[in-house]
């Protein structure tokens, strides 16, 4: 099996073929017009879906695989952080028929969580994992269709419902997820912690945090790493967790002074408070790096050939690219995806 990859822009119009596949049918499409939409609350309107992926091109192939005598499969080609990525005929024969045949991978991603994801002041979806996700549906030759939405809390019974196929919004796998949906990590990730300059607070240890008020986003995996704080061994009042629908509506409960202390990923802090001003002292300790990702319907067949399009990305240098353009080096990128799909392999992995 074999990515191309180059570094180059994807003329529009030009066919890419892969391998012996016999070209079927072309059409010409660009990713910057593929409709999809941004959710947030209960209200919903049309934006495209992402900004990543530049000139598409497409063809119908007939391909032979281990998994399949005969499968149709798309063949496409896409720039994402100026280099190209291609269909991967073998791969994409991997896929389940029913998303094979459908050619979409419907995603649901948090609209607010720079540089994650995020939707711009275009009503474009944005960020580095919108980006990998546009990318591995183009090694499988699907195409990406995601809606945002500020309702993290609503993405799993989304996910088991199978509205959505997958959620590439930075999962970190617990073991109660485990139980609810499949989760593909590549990126290590802290939780951090930012303070108002004038409050007089400094983190330089988990049990720094106790007896304050903490602002999280409801359904955020910080809830349970911040729950698990041992305060009373230390002999300290515990951790008063607040969680809000939004990151915005967290940071802003710290701002306005009802909340003592604001965290998220700490990848994200910095770059949020940037973004959106304040008065806020971000704290140099993080908490219990773990590997986060994308969420996947349980069941559905998906996540070992989404496992193998993401390795594929590694290898090729395109998962590097993509996150050194959101601003994202070396700290937390990962040499290899894994697929949890069992609590027992967090206890396996000791995470």
């Amino acid at each position: 099996m074999k990515l191309n990859v180059h570094r180059s822009a994807v003329s529009r119009g030009v066919i890419a073929v892969v391998g012996t596949a016999t070209l079927l049918a072309a059409v010409a499409c660009s990713s910057s017009n593929s409709p999809g939409s941004t959710t947030s609350g209960s209200s919903q309107t049309s934006a495209p879906s992402t900004g990543a992926g530049t000139e598409t091109t497409a063809a119908v192939t007939d391909v032979t695989s281990e998994t399949t005598q005969s499968s149709k499969v798309n063949i496409l080609s896409k720039t994402f952080a100026g280099m190209e990525v291609a269909t991967d005929p073998q791969l994409a024969a991997k896929v389940p028929a029913e998303f094979r045949d459908a050619g979409v991978l419907k995603d649901i991603t948090f609209n607010n969580a720079p540089p994650d994801e995020l939707v711009d002041d275009k009503g474009v979806l944005v960020g580095w994992e919108p980006e990998l996700g546009e990318a591995v549906a183009t090694v499988l030759g699907l195409q990406w269709k995601a809606d945002a939405s500020g309702a993290f809390d609503t993405f799993i019974p989304g996910l088991k419902n199978g509205r959505y196929n997958a959620s590439f919004t930075s999962f970190i796998a617990t073991a109660d997820r485990l139980k609810e949906i499949d989760i593909l990590t590549y990126y290590n990730v802290g939780t951090g912690f930012a303070v108002k300059t004038s409050s007089g607070i400094k983190i330089g240890k988990d049990t720094d945090v106790c007896g304050h008020s903490v602002a999280v986003i409801a359904g955020g995996a910080f809830i349970q790493q911040i729950e698990g704080i041992n305060c009373a061994g230390a002999g300290l009042a515990p951790v008063d967790l607040k969680t809000f629908p939004s990151e915005a509506a967290a940071k802003l409960a710290v701002d306005s002074g009802r909340v003592e202390i604001y965290s998220t990923s700490a990848n994200q802090l910095g770059y949020f408070i940037k973004q959106t001003g304040g008065d806020f002292q971000i704290q140099s300790f993080v908490y219990m790096p773990t590997p986060e990702g994308a969420g996947i319907t349980k069941g559905s067949g998906l996540g070992p050939v989404l496992k193998e399009a993401m390795d594929s990305l590694i290898k090729s240098g395109v998962y590097k690219a993509i996150m050194n353009k959101w601003g994202i080096h070396d700290d937390g990128l990962v040499s290899e995806s894994t697929l949890y799909t069992d609590p027992a392999q967090l206890s396996a992995t000791n995470k």
